[in-house]
């Protein structure tokens, strides 16, 4: 059996949640989910080494349940547990095989979520497309920064964005962006493969930022430096604890914070850039 995935179970425990949400704002885990039986993380087989041994040091003294899955596997636990989602009361997310079970009438985007593990189930994403409802325009340009299956682009354009610049730092997930992208039958998606920290120019309409807070307060600072930056931002893969340090970070480069949106422990920011008359 050729395995594709690595499947690690922990007690559903409240401050093993607690630990392991700090460690996927981290970027330590690449993927959480929270089921009636305990908390699952998955990560690719070629990673294993590193996600038990980081796992095994963050929590010495619980038991770690392995499994290895097939692609096969993988995809069959998908089909069972991935639902369609209502992200607000007329946008849903939903699996390629339950698009017919989206009510009538609705947007709808189609994520098949591939090695990307974006799906909008976590709490970062779903914030962020909550936010996105609200200030995405009609004609904009937008920035998704962070953009791993593209469900934050493709939510754009289907929110009636013009055109969207995505990009991410692994180069796994243009397969199943491109898939995303044809899944949907959308246009107007550039993808790009490379580091966010190293761009000089956020000239847009709206840039969504869903990564962590050790890359977004960077990024932020290096808006000091960039010929051009948002009119709007949405930031998300944040902690609740760490909002006043985000909120800081932003005043200073003259953004004003126009909606906070919280679940469980995760939040989403959206902020607007002030006029440069405004003090």
């Amino acid at each position: 059996m050729k395995k594709a995935y690595i499947q690690i179970k922990l007690p559903l425990k409240k401050d093993i949640k607690e630990r392991l949400d700090v460690m996927m704002e981290l970027g330590e885990i690449p993927s959480l989910e929270e089921r009636a039986d305990g908390l699952y993380i998955l990560d690719t087989w070629k990673h294993r080494h590193r996600l038990r041994s980081c796992l095994g040091t963050a929590f010495p003294d619980e038991a770690l349940t392995e499994l290895g899955l097939e692609e096969k596997d993988w995809n069959r636990e998908w089909i069972e547990g991935f639902q369609p989602l209502p992200i607000t009361e007329n946008v849903w997310i939903t699996p390629p095989w339950h698009v017919d079970r989206v009510p009538d009438g609705n947007t709808t985007i189609i994520i098949n979520p591939g090695n990307a593990f974006g799906t909008g189930t976590h709490e970062s994403t779903r914030l962020a497309l909550e936010c996105m409802t609200r200030l995405v325009r009609a004609g904009d340009i937008v920035w998704d920064l962070g953009c791993g299956s593209g469900i934050l682009s493709i939510a754009a354009i289907k929110l009636g964005a013009l055109h969207v610049c995505a990009m991410d730092n692994d180069p796994e997930i243009h397969t199943n962006m491109s898939e995303n992208i044809e899944l949907n039958k959308v246009n107007g998606i550039n993808m790009e493969i490379g580091d966010v920290l190293l761009m000089n120019d956020f000239n847009c309409d709206l840039a969504v930022i869903n990564i962590q807070k050790h890359i977004i307060l960077p990024l932020l600072e290096r808006f000091s430096i960039a010929k051009e930056t948002p009119k709007h931002v949405i930031l998300a893969g944040l902690l609740n604890e760490h909002r006043q340090e985000i909120e800081s970070a932003l005043k200073k480069q003259a953004y004003d914070v126009i909606e906070v949106r919280q679940l469980n422990n995760w939040i989403a920011i959206a902020a607007v850039k002030r006029s440069s008359n405004e003090k």
